[in-house]
């Protein structure tokens, strides 16, 4: 079943299921911006949807204790990615990772053209993607992306993100993974 969902026809449909189901959250927040992330690494397809909205509490007791203004702003983040590789016999295999946590947005060098970084905890389906074993099920997920604001609701930019376990497992591979970005701010 999952080889006739992968692909463009695939990802345009999570893309747009994610943008549907996030406009009901994002409706009361103006803040709230919904997306997704196709892309690639290390012999994997990719492709996220995610939601971010501001963190009040982080802003205020994590970042304006040490930058006040609003040069760096305080996001949640939480993601939804599938990737898809191949096994040793060249069969398909893939894995959901689940990610939530913080990101930081960083406004320069201006309010349109900005930078997001963020490392977050992340839960891996199956430890096991490509001919790569991740170690165990529980991950973490770095990642640092340029973004050009293109209207004042949609924009679009660049990721780059490692994953690996931290050490918390024998082995810790890590994988690396790059994809283009697409959101819609409520």
């Amino acid at each position: 079943m999952w080889n006739r969902l992968r692909g463009p026809r695939h990802r345009a449909t999570m893309a747009v299921a994610g943008l549907a189901l996030c406009a009901q959250a994002g409706a009361a927040d103006p803040g709230v911006e919904a997306g997704v992330r196709v892309g690639g690494g290390e012999g994997l397809d990719y492709h996220s949807l995610f939601v971010s909205w501001p963190s009040g509490w982080l802003q205020t007791h994590a970042v304006e204790s040490w930058l006040p203004g609003d040069l760096v702003q305080a996001y949640w983040d939480l993601s939804v990615e599938r990737w898809e590789g191949e096994d040793n016999n060249g069969g398909d295999n893939q894995t959901e990772v689940y990610i939530f946590g913080p990101v930081a947005r960083v406004n320069w060098p201006s309010d349109r053209l900005y930078f997001l970084f963020g490392v977050q905890p992340s839960y891996m389906s199956h430890p096991h993607i490509d001919d790569d074993d991740m170690g165990g099920n529980i991950q973490f997920t770095s990642h640092g992306g340029l973004v050009f604001q293109v209207t004042p609701r949609l924009a679009v930019g660049l990721r780059g993100q490692h994953t690996s376990n931290s050490r918390l497992y024998k082995p810790n591979p890590g994988m690396n993974l790059a994809s283009v970005t697409l959101a819609y701010r409520f």
